[in-house]
């Protein structure tokens, strides 16, 4: 029997799950509340392309992202291409792709670099995976590393992207992590770009009858007996079961009352600013440069040209630059002109070494989103919430449920695989 679902958010894992659920028969209705699905998959025209508003790339171990896109047809539009790494301290530039690159990097002394490339190589085979939901990740690779090696090379390299409590982390996801990322490797990415991914999976969801209503937030859920009644600026919506894919603490505040909702766990969420900068030439043909200790606003660059063709950018090349940063924080409350006018001084000082004047930038644009990922506590494989809220209608396929794995396109569409199994068994 054909069962009527709502989804809240229209980002990956809520049109992954209406994809299933639609093609397996259900009514669905997807709320999203921007005017926009993808969440951080959204897209923006610059001189009639499609681009993305913030940096991916598909990885080979990407099984479920992998399947999707053959599922929907598109394999044949899917291409790799071998990428490498670079590394920026202290305004110096650096390759860091092979053993010779790091005997080179000298911000390190010669026996630090030694640990640093011999520890490494056996990092993903040490640790009890139980012990280091429970360890600090600062602790476990000073242990490994030495106090030196943790505060020149692993504490701004991780403060990167979780700020100045980042040895605060489990050593657990740092573990998984290593699983899925190198400095060398493959990355893929689709012709057409996210935008044509999106645009075949939101018509794969109505094709099978699922609707998918934008600019729609959700205000308040409430229960009855047999239905979630989801509460809207523009009426309400009855369904059998719902599933929430919005930051916890977004639901904790519309699902007061419900079983449950009262207990999720109350996380810290990192936001990202992204600065794309569009060039007549390329920066380094790095595609990840890690910018650490360098005076200035963002932590990294992702010279996505290094992956994607310049023709998806109109011949152009293009680079992201990114600081994760709390939502609530001035750096990301501040005004948009003044941001991007700062980091792109900084940007062009860092790289003029290397060739970059103002005379190659051909346009910039400025990206934030508040929600990218919760900070885990230790232990959080003790209370990371279950699939269903309680004993309520109400079931969760969010980014507090990937870890201990990166959180990713991939990891989205596996718990949203899982989400949609336990309803529909519920049901």
């Amino acid at each position: 029997m054909a069962a009527k679902i709502g989804i809240i958010g229209g980002g990956i894992a809520g049109l992954s799950c209406a994809y299933r659920l639609a093609t397996q028969g259900h009514q669905v209705t997807v709320l999203e509340s921007s005017p926009q699905l993808g969440g951080l998959g959204t897209f923006f025209e610059h001189q009639g392309r499609q681009i993305d508003r913030f940096y991916h790339c598909i990885m080979p171990s990407d099984d479920y992202f992998l399947q999707l896109i053959e599922d929907l047809g598109l394999s044949d539009r899917l291409y790799w291409q071998k990428t490498f790494m670079g590394m920026v301290y202290q305004g110096h530039h650096y390759p860091f792709n092979s053993a010779l690159d790091l005997l080179r990097f000298t911000p390190l002394s010669f026996l630090q670099r030694v640990r640093l490339g011999a520890m490494s190589l056996l990092l993903k085979y040490l640790g009890n995976d139980q012990r280091l939901d429970y360890t600090p990740m600062g602790d476990w690779l000073t242990q490994l590393f030495g106090s030196d090696l943790w505060d020149l090379f692993w504490q701004p390299l991780f403060a990167a992207k979780f700020g100045a409590k980042a040895g605060e982390l489990p050593g657990l996801y740092l573990k998984k992590r290593l699983g899925r990322e190198s400095n060398v490797g493959e990355r893929g990415y689709l012709q057409g770009g996210l935008y044509g991914f999106i645009k075949a999976l939101a018509e794969a969801i109505a094709a099978h009858g699922g609707h998918l209503v934008l600019e729609q937030p959700v205000l308040q859920l409430q229960q009855s007996d047999s239905a979630v009644i989801a509460t809207t600026q523009q009426g309400t919506f009855s369904f059998d079961a719902l599933i929430s894919t919005i930051p916890l603490h977004l639901l904790a505040e519309m699902a007061q009352g419900i079983d449950g909702a009262a207990t999720l766990p109350k996380l810290t969420y990192q936001g990202v600013i992204n600065l794309l900068i569009f060039l007549d030439r390329p920066v380094t043909g790095y595609y990840w440069t890690p910018i650490l200790r360098s005076q200035t606003g963002f932590d990294g660059m992702v010279e996505s040209s290094a992956l994607i063709a310049p023709d998806h950018y109109g011949g152009y090349h293009a680079a992201y630059l990114m600081k994760y940063t709390h939502p609530q924080s001035d750096l990301y409350q501040r005004a948009t002109n003044t941001l991007e006018k700062e980091w792109l001084e900084q940007f062009l000082d860092l790289y003029a070494p290397l060739g970059i004047t103002p005379d190659n930038i051909v346009d910039t644009r400025l990206f934030r989103t508040p929600y990218v990922e919760p900070i885990y506590p230790l232990g959080y494989s003790r209370y990371q919430p279950r699939i269903r809220l309680g004993q309520s209608r109400i079931y969760l396929a969010t980014t507090a449920q990937v870890y201990p794995y990166i959180t990713s396109w991939n990891s989205s569409i596996r718990v949203a695989a899982a989400c949609v199994t336990q309803l529909l068994r519920n049901l």
